[in-house]
């Protein structure tokens, strides 16, 4: 997020101050191009003039269950004084309005879902690629085996390929200790040349978010605040600030 969280203390409100706010924009009316000076601080500046301010830094990014491209999307994210977190909802009405802030009671929550294999990407992949060479029969065997694999896996243990449409999906890359054990369940079933072709069919795939790539799917809510200081001590506590006003 960029620009300057500003947070009048006596109202409770909060403002994003960033270069944009002071920027000048074009309409076409009446056959001409005119001129059109903004100024989006004007209206908070005045009617929080000579309240207390303070600024507040991010400590989590925003979050939402839209994809990241979407303009008109509800998004949340925790904020510090240096020694309060507060909730902040972000959001536009138009996509010709700015951000609009909103601090909100309570805390965010994220919870790690179980990752996932694309299965039918797997299957679909490899025969379009390999055409019959396996037969489908017997390429369950080796999709049963990445499943295997995958139930007891941990997101927080494998490195993170790409991020998804939003912020809740991730792609994740197998280990080369994964790999070996998918393949060791595959012994018993798939001959040495098949094998090989199976294994650099994992390697080619296990980049970005390529078929063999893990999907993890989070979840985030929004519980009772608790009024602590949740910060590690290396965030320094913000300081009261006087801005002039114009």
């Amino acid at each position: 997020m960029t620009g300057t969280l500003i947070h009048c203390i006596d109202c409770n409100k909060v403002f994003n101050m960033t270069e944009w706010d002071l920027c000048t924009h074009y309409e076409w009316h009446a056959g001409e191009i005119t001129e059109q000076e903004d100024n989006d601080r004007e209206a908070f500046e005045q009617r929080h003039k000579n309240h207390r301010i303070e600024e507040l830094i991010p400590v989590t990014p925003p979050i939402s269950d839209k994809p990241y491209a979407e303009p008109l999307k509800i998004s949340y994210f925790e904020a510090s004084n240096g020694k309060r977190r507060f909730l902040i909802k972000r959001w536009r009405s138009t996509i010709d309005d700015p951000c609009a802030y909103e601090i909100i009671d309570g805390r965010l929550e994220i919870e790690n879902g179980r990752l996932r294999a694309q299965t039918e990407a797997i299957k679909k992949q490899f025969m379009t690629e390999n055409d019959s060479v396996i037969p489908e029969k017997k390429l369950n065997c080796f999709v049963r085996a990445i499943q295997e694999e995958v139930k007891d896996l941990d997101p927080d243990t494998l490195e993170v390929s790409v991020e998804g449409e939003t912020p809740l999906i991730s792609f994740h890359q197998l280990r080369s200790d994964c790999m070996e054990r998918i393949l060791t369940r595959c012994r018993d079933k798939f001959n040495r040349q098949e094998l090989k072709l199976l294994k650099d069919f994992i390697i080619e795939h296990n980049e970005y978010d390529g078929v063999m790539t893990l999907v993890a799917e989070k979840a985030f809510s929004i519980k009772p605040a608790v009024h602590i200081d949740e910060l590690p001590r290396t965030v320094r506590p913000a300081q009261l600030i006087s801005r002039p006003n114009p």
